[in-house]
């Protein structure tokens, strides 16, 4: 009897551990700032962007104007909004964006807090925060359609352009790889969602959202479980959606077609 009660203070002394190892670095796991790229800055420009500095209430955070390579859409383009992955800084996204800007999008890259070159720490109050200042921007341009603006979030991006759903009604939401919430992820991984400081509550977000959107995922996925689609799916059930064969860093497996695809979705309807 008195080793099964020292064997079962040990395994709850060292859940109980467990939990607060990850209360205390939730963040850390979360925002790997200590693990990010080096930021360059010629990335954007060498691309034909802009950098802009916006004011928010840990300093200052960056966007990336990136226009349109054409002139499809006249003096008034749409445009999409982009929020990568926790691993990424905007400056990798800059060279991959050239096929919707030839189709006459304009890009917006927004930066999150303690990324890249923008000041702050990141959790889900300021990354929304600058979520709502970057789009409050992109509605005081004279040179953009307001009337299309889209978001696109890829990984954990997906929880930050969902964040802003409540007081945003953009024409469209593009998700990629994107988790159901992460009191969701957290309790895959035996914690309390109690616990989680930046809920990220995605389901939530979207189940509301009455615009176009398209989801994709890969059904290899481990870091965000294929589950999660299907959350995402229940809550916005007219939103289009493919699965890949794919994991997390390489869903989708062919770029090109993806961007066809979200071209399509973005598309002002009295576009020819």
């Amino acid at each position: 009897m008195q080793i099964l009660i020292w064997g079962l203070i040990t395994i709850v002394g060292a859940y109980v551990l467990y939990v607060l190892f990850f209360y205390l670095l939730q963040r850390r796991m979360l925002f790997p700032v200590h693990e990010l790229p080096t930021h360059n800055a010629e990335l954007i420009t060498q691309a034909g962007g802009e950098i802009i500095r916006l004011p928010f209430s840990q300093g200052e955070f960056e966007l990336a104007y990136l226009p349109p390579l054409s002139e499809a859409y006249g003096d008034k383009s749409p445009v999409i909004m982009l929020a990568h992955g926790n691993g990424n800084i905007i400056d990798d996204w800059a060279p991959r964006l050239d096929f919707v800007r030839q189709q006459g999008f304009s890009v917006i890259l927004a930066e999150y807090p303690g990324y890249g070159r923008s000041d702050g720490k990141p959790s889900y109050r300021t990354i929304k925060e600058c979520m709502l200042k970057a789009y409050d921007w992109i509605e005081q341009q004279p040179q953009f359609d307001h009337e299309h603006i889209s978001l696109l979030g890829r990984s954990m991006g997906g929880g930050a352009v969902l964040s802003i759903l409540s007081q945003k009604k953009p024409y469209a939401v593009i998700l990629m790889s994107t988790y159901s919430s992460v009191m969701d992820l957290a309790k895959q991984r035996w914690v309390p969602h109690f616990l989680v400081r930046d809920p990220f509550d995605n389901v939530s977000a979207l189940k509301n959202y009455e615009g176009r959107a398209y989801l994709v995922h890969g059904e290899a996925d481990k870091t965000v479980p294929i589950n999660a689609l299907s959350k995402l799916l229940a809550a916005k059930q007219d939103a289009e959606h493919q699965i890949y064969s794919t994991g997390h860093a390489d869903t989708p497996d062919d770029w090109d077609d993806f961007w066809v695809k979200v071209a399509e979705i973005i598309k002002p309807k009295t576009a020819v």
